[in-house]
């Protein structure tokens, strides 16, 4: 799977804070099963890709690894709109 900008994501499984969120208390849950946003940013953290994911109803960037993630809609350059990525 292959991560890029602007591409809407769900997210996996609940994910806790491992302490890298600094506005949260670490070990809650920053992000539930289910939630949705939209890919800001693809970098690395600790040698390991890591996306940037903004999540727009409660305006929060949140970083995820690739195995929390799931891409629900991604850019067909060829046709030139966004499809629905088969498999949810």
């Amino acid at each position: 799977m292959e991560f890029r900008v602007n591409q809407r994501v769900r997210v996996s499984r609940d994910v806790r804070n491992d302490g890298t969120c600094s506005s949260c208390k670490s070990g809650c849950i920053v992000a539930r099963a289910g939630d949705e946003g939209f890919v800001r940013e693809v970098s690395e953290f600790l040698f390991r890709p890591a996306i940037m994911v903004h999540f727009l109803e409660r305006n929060a960037v949140l970083g995820f690894r690739e195995d929390e993630l799931e891409i629900v809609e991604d850019y067909d350059p060829d046709a030139g709109e966004w499809r629905k990525v088969v498999g949810d």
